[in-house]
């Protein structure tokens, strides 16, 4: 008989204790810094109808990433004998939260307060090939604010998802802002599609410099447009400035609204988030194809790629029949943010207790529950063993977790009304009166979470 794998799919990932523990601080703190800033949980399917999730807007190549979901039974039946691949699924795994998000606010529009603020932390699948750092399954951490025109909208998730790296102690992150609407404007004359194919040559900037992007459109288009050489400077300017750096005031000419709305962000956030470094980057693309206002994306200096970003999507809820809704929202790559805190050591284990007490003999079971009890309910994290088994096999318990103090409850201690504290770390050890009992847990609270 063949044995059933043991590792998940490929692109799937199972988490150990201390790994998951961590994720899950990651993901408090998340979602403890938007509530604080005024956003709702909202819970939504993690499954769509294959007609949202390739509907327009729906995110471009990503319909191409959909996890489809067969039809079932008779229709399946059906579809099988109709011969046509595209009729065999109905449903698809969402592959970002931002169109089911649109679904969602269209079909309770006259329930929902307006303007809405709200935020999710959930996962999101797409039929990716896996390599390193890129998983079929991810944790995506979006704020949004739906029904609001105005420029407080981009402030508001902007200074959220910053003050997320501030609680969680990152330094060094950037945010660079852009605005669809400067992109179109720097397209001239040139066809739609042209033009397209010329922003995602663009969007590679970061990793092939001005000059692989140069070389890219000369291959595909034969030329550099324009608008693109406004971006990336000739070979001439670049050569007489090779820190070449971009002044907003620079791109009024092509689209000043745009221009006006950017400065006006960059000198609201920089009042929000003190130290941050806010840039203005005219090159900053963006690949959903739903954005048509701001665009925004944050980065840090030890990754490459982004941490997060978003933009304004003012028309996503009309796909669904609602009526124009002005909307902005915003991403934390939950993943690569988790990867940078763990290699810097910033994520704490809170699956390790704070105290350990061993069961010395049955006989003892009500009392060490009993002083388990009242730890638990001063915060200290308490682990007691099932079983009164050997000491060393329990105390090899305790350390394989990592548990820094044990609590000894025997009969000899018990008799003198105390309890020893072993301080697991340390190698010392230190002898607790049981009564009274409040004096016992103050020093215990002392002890453990100091």
């Amino acid at each position: 008989m063949s044995k059933v794998p043991v590792l998940p799919p490929s692109g799937f990932r199972d988490f150990l204790p201390a790994e998951a523990s961590a994720r899950q601080k990651l993901n408090d703190v998340i979602a403890e810094t938007y509530l604080s800033h005024g956003f709702q949980r909202i819970g939504m399917a993690v499954m769509e109808n294959l007609s949202t999730l390739q509907g327009k807007g729906g995110g471009g190549d990503n319909e191409k990433l959909i996890f489809k979901v067969l039809k079932r039974g008779e229709e399946l039946n059906r579809a099988v004998a109709a011969g046509d691949p595209s009729q065999l699924g109905d449903m698809g795994l969402r592959f970002d939260l931002t169109l089911p998000l649109a679904r969602y606010c269209a079909r309770f529009r006259e329930q929902l307060p307006k303007p809405f603020k709200v935020f999710q932390v959930g996962s999101v699948w797409r039929a990716d090939r896996p390599q390193k750092g890129r998983y079929r399954e991810f944790v995506q951490c979006d704020v949004d604010v739906v029904g609001a025109k105005e420029l407080g909208a981009e402030v508001d998730c902007i200074a959220a998802i910053l003050e997320v790296f501030r609680a969680v102690k990152l330094e060094g992150v950037e945010v660079h802002l852009n605005d669809r609407r400067l992109l179109s404007a720097l397209r001239g004359e040139l066809e739609e599609k042209t033009w397209g194919e010329a922003l995602i040559t663009l969007d590679k900037l970061d990793k092939v410099g001005p000059e692989g992007v140069e070389k890219e459109l000369i291959e595909k288009l034969g030329n550099v447009p324009a608008g693109i050489a406004a971006l990336i400077g000739t070979p001439e300017e670049r050569s007489a400035e090779p820190a070449r750096t971009h002044r907003s005031d620079d791109f009024s000419k092509y689209h000043e609204d745009s221009v006006q709305s950017l400065n006006e962000i960059v000198s609201l956030l920089r009042e929000e988030a003190p130290g941050v470094k806010i840039v203005f980057n005219p090159s900053l693309v963006r690949g959903q194809d739903y954005y048509t206002g701001t665009i925004f994306e944050i980065r840090h200096p030890d990754l490459s790629g982004s941490l997060g970003g978003g933009g304004r999507y003012n028309h996503l809820l009309e796909v669904f029949g609602a009526q124009e809704t002005p909307a902005f929202g915003g991403s934390i790559g939950f993943e690569r943010l988790f990867l940078l805190l763990q290699e810097k050591g910033s994520l704490e284990d809170e699956n390790v207790p704070h105290v350990f007490i061993p069961l010395l003999s049955p006989g003892l079971r009500l009392k060490v529950n009993a002083i388990a009890r009242n730890l638990r309910a001063r915060g200290i994290r308490a682990d007691t063993y099932p079983d009164a088994a050997k000491l060393k096999n329990q105390f090899k318990y305790a350390d394989d977790r990592r548990i820094p103090f044990t609590l000894i409850m025997g009969e000899e201690e018990l008799n003198r009304g105390e309890a020893k504290l072993k301080n697991m770390l340390a190698r010392t050890e230190e002898a607790l009166a049981l009564e009274p009992l409040e004096t016992f847990l103050q020093r215990m609270e002392t002890l453990c979470l100091k």
